[in-house]
């Protein structure tokens, strides 16, 4: 797997084969790093792509720390194949370990190219936004089941018990998906009440038709317009996925299906034993 992330600025595109994710990250009071944990990482032959956007309680140098961690926590179990587990596996150990008591919300995806699908777990996360490019409508995109299930789908670090499920939709060229930490949903309009995900929803909408390139700024900008400080209270991090055309190279595409046959066997072995690890070396890593 090649792994790139962080918890400091950026403002960075990435391409793969079928998806382009634009990153942009600030940390509060222009901190070297905050609380925001942006994460990507793709398998060798680009068929699939996973993501984690994640939210420490507390904000710039004093969530610094933590975010660092779960960073650690997510290149060490990115390569386990069930996302579930995935998630499963970064909370109990985030709940094992010493966090003075803090927690994240999180959002964890998988795209998966040949299927043009991106398979969603939220943590307590603020709840994405979707834009159908043959509509040319935005809509909240719902990560998972709406019936109201004890422990599931609460954020990472608070109870080791959590499970949570998987929400997946398909994505056709031009169409967006909009991923953001609170510090958006939490900004305030012009009467000083709080926007939260609906108000986010007729923000980006009055953008109208999005400008992929200069889609991030724009937000930002209409949101800093509605209160000047809007975005001056929390760690700012916004990750936009734009489906594409651009196909997996055909050797690794029929290559993909043995590989995965591996990765699964491979999973279904380690986890029974006790004490074995079961996430590779990554074979690359460039932390942003």
């Amino acid at each position: 797997m090649e792994v790139w992330g962080g918890n400091n600025e950026t403002d960075a595109v990435i391409d793969r084969p079928g998806v382009t994710c634009r990153v942009r990250s600030r940390a509060y009071g222009s901190a070297d790093g905050g609380g925001d944990v942006y994460f990507l990482s793709s398998c060798a032959s680009g068929r699939l792509t996973r993501f984690l956007l994640a939210d420490v309680c507390g904000h710039g140098e004093s969530a610094a720390a933590t975010a660092i961690g779960l960073r650690d926590l997510m290149r060490r179990n990115v390569n386990r194949i069930r996302q579930k587990q995935l998630v499963q596996s970064v909370n109990r150990e985030l709940a094992a370990a010493d966090m003075s008591g803090r927690f994240a919300t999180a959002l964890v995806g998988t795209w998966t190219s040949s299927a043009a699908r991106m398979t969603l777990s939220n943590a307590g996360h603020p709840t994405p936004l979707l834009y159908r490019a043959a509509t040319q409508t935005w809509s909240e995109c719902v990560t998972h089941d709406t019936t109201t299930v004890a422990m599931q789908n609460m954020p990472l670090g608070i109870d080791s018990r959590v499970s949570y499920s998987e929400f997946a939709i398909k994505l056709k060229p031009g169409d967006l998906l909009l991923c953001y930490t609170d510090a958006l949903s939490e900004s305030v309009d012009e009467n000083g009440n709080y926007i939260q995900t609906s108000g986010l929803a007729d923000v980006v909408r009055s953008l109208g038709r999005p400008r992929v390139d200069s889609f991030i700024p724009d937000l930002l900008g209409r949101l800093t317009d509605m209160a000047a400080d809007n975005l001056d209270r929390d760690d700012v991090t916004v990750m936009l996925f734009e489906a594409t055309s651009r196909p997996v190279p055909l050797r690794d595409s029929l290559l993909a299906p043995w590989r995965y046959l591996r990765g699964l066997i491979s999973d279904r072995v380690t986890s029974r034993i006790p004490g074995f690890p079961t996430t590779p070396e990554l074979a690359a890593t460039n932390d942003a």
